[in-house]
């Protein structure tokens, strides 16, 4: 009975202090990068996972995420300082890049503004402007991206999907390639990307709003 007892009060003691999750469960602590004085990257290095990084300014770095996190940056930059590299490479776990509505979070400057490459990898961006970057916006090549309220244009190709993604509520515009391309078995691909959204402004793509023009595309995945 007595050892019964000391079990029941260990297992309490857990649960209050958030060993199993049930109360009070501890979050990782919000950290802040000064971009004109601090390295993002080492930022996110040494972050906890599904820790919340706040930036200010402009962070000239190409950046490489392997774990979930949420970088936050209302009216803050990602610039790359190499064109030919991309500006956000995420190989694992969810990194969601955030702005707010009238302050987004602008990612410029690289070959690609995201680049999604890892099977268990997934993008989220919302608020965002991804813009200038030499052959696309955004290429979710391995892995899932959702992409929504957000402004995309002024790159090679504005979206570029071989694996999954969700896009809704963005203006795609004045991309010098496609606005969104898809690959497809019918155009000599091994697999069908999977495209889902809906509510989307696409103009003024050189390439084409939708590529191609006979991919299975949501019925209101463009606005009309």
């Amino acid at each position: 009975m007595r050892l019964l007892s000391l079990l029941s009060a260990a297992a309490v003691g857990m649960a209050v202090v958030g060993g199993w999750g049930l109360v009070g469960a501890q979050q990782p602590p919000a950290i802040n990068v000064d971009c004109t004085k601090e390295s993002l990257q080492k930022a996110i290095d040494k972050a906890a996972p599904n820790a919340v990084i706040t930036i200010a300014g402009t962070c000239k770095e190409n950046l490489y995420v392997t774990k979930s996190l949420t970088i936050r940056g209302p009216n803050a930059t990602l610039a790359s300082p190499n064109p030919y590299l991309p500006v956000v490479a995420v190989t694992d776990g969810k990194l969601q890049l955030l702005g707010d509505p009238g302050k987004p979070l602008t990612i410029s400057d690289g070959d690609r503004g995201v680049v999604v490459v890892g099977k268990d990898a997934h993008a989220v961006l919302e608020q965002v402007t991804v813009t200038k970057n030499v052959w696309g916006g955004v290429l979710v090549a391995d892995g899932a991206a959702t992409i929504q309220n957000s402004l995309i244009e002024k790159n090679g190709t504005g979206i570029a999907v071989l694996d999954r993604a969700k896009i809704s509520n963005n203006t795609i515009k004045d991309n010098r390639g496609c606005g969104v391309w898809a690959v497809s078995t019918t155009h000599g691909w091994a697999v069908d990307a999977q495209v889902s959204g809906s509510n989307n402004s696409l103009s003024a793509n050189a390439g084409g709003d939708l590529c191609p023009a006979d991919f299975k595309w949501p019925a209101d995945f463009k606005k009309k």
